[in-house]
């Protein structure tokens, strides 16, 4: 009889599956990955893989559901700081420290929607996904004005949608080129000039 694999270690290998995809993603692309990488990557059968992921966009997809969730942890944390805008204003202080090759994984997700972009069915998924980021933006800002921390001179929908397509726009812009060339601390800072704006943020708080 096989040994019982509990669930933390199929979870632990899941888990292992899932990392090793996503730098094979990042070093190939969506298109020339292969199942056959990642079987090489990790120390399963095919069979073993296989049992957790029935093809690369499985494992691809999962790869995205498990940063929606990064993504809303991070929204949750953000709402219970002290300062909802220092906080904001922290993460976007950290994105011009971080280095050009830092988020390579973003490259593979527009590589993934623009080859998947006629599908009806991937419409529907991209535009749940863009609704996902909109409604925990919403509530965030939301929570800002429950604190008195905010005072909006737009509907909050509006401003996070204004968020997305900036935070959207300069993630593809240094896919292709690096910050210097797009001076990017400056857009950074005037995006967060019109935003504090748009949100009436209450400097005291």
């Amino acid at each position: 009889m096989s040994p019982k694999v509990t669930e933390s270690h199929k979870e632990e290998r899941k888990r292992s599956i899932l990392e090793a995809a996503k730098k094979i993603f990042i070093k190939k692309g969506y298109e020339a990955f292969v199942m056959q990488d990642v079987i090489d990557a990790v120390d399963l059968s095919r069979g073993g893989v296989y049992s957790y992921f029935s093809s690369k966009e499985d494992l691809f997809l999962s790869i995205l559901e498990d940063s929606n969730r990064t993504y809303s942890k991070e929204i949750k944390d953000m709402a219970k700081h002290p300062s909802i805008w220092n906080s904001l204003v922290k993460d976007f202080e950290d994105y011009k420290s971080a280095s050009d090759t830092e988020d390579l994984f973003g490259a593979v997700q527009i590589e993934y929607f623009l080859i998947n972009r006629l599908l009806p069915e991937k419409k529907i998924y991209m535009k749940e996904r863009y609704e996902f980021a909109i409604e925990h933006l919403m509530k965030l800002f939301d929570e800002g004005v429950k604190k008195g921390e905010f005072n909006p001179k737009y509907p909050l929908d509006t401003i996070a949608r204004y968020f997305i397509t900036f935070n959207d726009g300069i993630n593809i812009a240094t896919i292709f080129l690096n910050k210097k060339d797009l001076n990017f601390n400056a857009q950074i800072d005037i995006f967060l000039s019109h935003l504090a704006s748009m949100l009436g943020v209450n400097q005291q708080k």
